[in-house]
């Protein structure tokens, strides 16, 4: 049964689900998550808190031992950046890697971190009347910042189908 009202998807941020992120190992390409401290590290780092651990194949690293990226180069210049924090893609914002819940749809990608952000995504596609109760109109709310593909009344069937199909991927 499709919920009617949603209040909720305009009061969170995508920060508050970059916790815990399911990626594709890099080893074995099974499932691996990306562990982070408990409050979501985007401002200041710890390096040591943060790591990506395959159950699998064994596959384990520290975001401090992840390699310098180079952040643009030329003849006479190179930039490196140490680690550099990518919000918002179909990859984890560590270490870059692909994340496991991504699918196809509306000729687009379907991506989510975790199952909570998966189930977030879909009580806001779901919901019919999609509710602003706040004291100030902010555009930094996941809900707000959702595609207009996601959120469209059109799509939602099919995006539905996705989010259910990604619900039903088995952790390997």
């Amino acid at each position: 049964m499709a919920v009617q009202r949603t209040k909720d998807t305009y009061q969170k941020q995508i920060y508050d689900f970059i916790k815990d992120i399911l990626v594709v190992c890099p080893g074995c390409n099974k499932n691996a998550i990306v562990r982070t401290a408990k409050q979501p590290p985007i401002i200041n780092i710890q390096e040591k808190e943060i790591k990506v651990v395959c159950t699998h194949c064994g596959f384990n690293k520290r975001l401090e031992e992840k390699p310098a990226s180079v952040l643009f180069s030329s003849s006479s210049n190179k930039k490196p950046q140490e680690n550099f924090i990518i919000i918002g893609t179909a990859i984890d914002p560590y270490f870059h890697l692909q994340l496991w819940l991504t699918i196809n749809c509306c000729d687009n990608i379907l991506w989510a971190y975790n199952y909570e952000h998966l189930e977030f995504i879909k009580q806001h596609v779901e919901a019919k009347l999609r509710e602003r109760n706040t004291a100030e109109m902010k555009n930094n709310s996941l809900g707000s910042r959702l595609p207009k593909w996601m959120s469209s009344t059109k799509n939602r069937d099919t995006v539905l189908k996705a989010i259910i199909q990604l619900q039903q991927k088995q952790i390997k």
